[in-house]
């Protein structure tokens, strides 16, 4: 595994860690309920999402690059 992607799933870890073990229980639900608890964890699937996506484009466009060569 190349170091970027390494990185990458290492900063998915630490938002997560970050978000469930603090943000969300000490700030979000007492602030907003339910709905601030929803929100938190759908923006933070989105981000993983899009993160895993950008290491699959990357891979797909270094693969390209090398058929060419």
């Amino acid at each position: 595994m190349k170091k970027r992607t390494t990185f990458k799933i290492l900063g998915i870890g630490c938002l997560h860690t970050f978000l469930y073990l603090y943000l969300i229980p000490f700030v979000i639900f007492p602030k907003f309920g339910k709905n601030g608890l929803k929100l938190t964890v759908a923006v933070a699937i989105a981000i993983s999402i899009i993160i895993l996506v950008t290491i699959f484009i990357e891979r797909s466009n270094r693969s390209k690059k090398d058929e060419k060569d």
